[in-house]
């Protein structure tokens, strides 16, 4: 494993901070200079773009551009050691460009994991796994710009999610919410500016607690995390805004099911791990749940062939609250082809215990500039006076010392700068505890914090 320096790279340092903790060899590059560098450089070697190129850094929006930077090419040739790539997302471009520029990488190739991307894809799989899904309807551009609501009610029963597919990025992220003819109408005017996507993808939209469970592919077999609450939609976070369909947080601690759905969902895990792994696939992926809470009933929702949204915050919490290493370890293990002979077992069982951490991040939408005076680290909150108090550096769940204080990081952006635009996320809050009552209902006093936030970041 210390073969090669293993370079991680993203928009931001956090997601990419695990490996550090426990690899010698391991570097990070960021895209945008934020808050959590200062913290973070005393765990981790982190070169930032923004710091000595800031107009390069500007016209990047995504991390996959990053390949064709003439700064990140020359800090790659810098290096005076043999190094490979950690991507914890790839697609067929990306890959194509890797392979160009013969640079060695860590990843999975989109061809092991292409069949169940889209969330029909996936239904179909779970369909002839006799597992239990809500199925998704897929349609064509074409089909799309001539059917009327009518005729799409028909496939797929209002209410219902409607996302574009991109035949090189796969789905998007930000759904439409179609309850009736006028939400049909509106998203058809929105898509025809939009000449780029290939379909049209409808899912039923269900209520239910929104879960999730995190894989990861060996070669003893597939290990499976807890089964965890996710926030979508929690009041105080959108700020008057409608509903996003946005995946905002989770709560590790949180549970309300008992031992069946749990196992159903390991189950679940566990029998699309072995499907990925006969294509190919290796290391971490992640599948979304909705529980009924009424029925008892747990039905597969997605499939996350990469390294899920916040699967670096779960990491931490392993680390920190129990004896063995992070999924990101045997996902290296796997992709480095290290035989490791470890108590499968044992290490399963831990990775599924229930972890007192909660974390949710403050949307960006509607603030384009940080004008707030905040700094990355350990804060309290009062709710009797609404007042937030920093308390001192810190970026890991181990360094708070009562269950009063959390943590403010993950993409904090500098006082008097721009926000990241392209992604929904502004910054995380950590919690060491559960803070959850639903997906979209989170504790009194944290929804007192959230709201107390959120009104500071857009009224400044």
């Amino acid at each position: 494993m210390q073969e090669k320096t293993l370079i991680g790279f993203g928009m931001v340092p956090y997601p990419r901070i695990v490996p550090a903790l426990f690899l010698k060899n391991y570097e990070a590059y960021a895209v945008k200079d934020t808050a959590d560098l200062d913290v973070l450089r005393s765990h981790a070697k982190i070169f930032c773009l923004e710091e000595k190129f800031p107009k390069a850094a500007a016209k990047i929006h995504a991390a996959s551009y990053l390949l064709g930077n003439y700064a990140f090419h020359a800090f790659l040739k810098s290096r005076h050691y043999p190094f490979r790539l950690l991507l914890h997302r790839t697609t067929a471009p990306i890959v194509k460009k890797l392979e160009d520029l013969k640079i060695d990488w860590i990843g999975n190739k989109p061809e092991t994991f292409q069949d169940i991307l889209l969330k029909a894809d996936f239904h179909a799989l779970l369909k002839k796994l006799n597992l239990p899904c809500l199925a998704s309807t897929r349609i064509s551009k074409e089909e799309f710009s001539k059917n009327t609501f009518l005729q799409v009610s028909q496939q797929c029963q209002p209410p219902f999610i409607a996302q574009r597919v991109y035949s090189e990025t796969g789905l998007e992220q930000n759904p439409f919410f179609i309850k009736e003819e006028d939400d049909w109408e509106n998203m058809r005017l929105a898509l025809s500016l939009d000449q780029n996507f290939t379909e049209v993808q409808l899912s039923p939209l269900s209520k239910g607690l929104s879960l999730a469970m995190v894989g990861c592919v060996t070669h003893q077999g597939v290990l499976t995390s807890s089964l965890q609450l996710q926030f979508v939609d929690v009041p105080e976070i959108l700020y008057d805004k409608p509903p996003l369909g946005i995946l905002l947080g989770y709560d590790l601690g949180f549970c309300q099911w008992d031992t069946k759905i749990e196992t159903t969902a390991q189950k679940i895990t566990e029998q699309v791990g072995k499907f990925l792994s006969a294509k190919g696939f290796l290391g971490v992926f992640g599948i979304n749940f909705l529980y009924n809470q009424q029925t008892n009933e747990i039905f597969a929702q997605e499939c996350i062939p990469q390294f899920p949204e916040d699967v670096h915050i779960y990491s931490l919490a392993v680390m920190g609250k129990t004896r063995v290493p992070p999924m990101d370890f045997f996902h290296l293990l796997a992709h480095l082809g290290i035989k490791e002979n470890f108590d499968f077992s044992a290490v399963n069982s831990a990775l599924k215990e229930r972890l007192p951490v909660s974390h949710i991040f403050l949307l960006q939408e509607g603030v384009q500039e940080m004008k707030l005076q905040l700094r990355t680290g350990v804060y309290s909150f009062n709710p009797e006076k609404q007042a937030l108090t920093f308390q001192r550096e810190g970026a890991f769940t181990w360094e708070l010392k009562n269950s009063s204080e959390f943590l403010m990081i993950d993409s904090m952006p500098r006082l008097g700068k721009p926000v990241i635009d392209n992604v929904p996320s502004l910054f995380k809050l950590i919690f060491p505890g559960s803070i959850g009552e639903s997906s979209s209902q989170v504790q009194p006093d944290k929804a007192m914090l959230l709201s107390t936030l959120s009104k500071a970041l857009y009224k400044t």
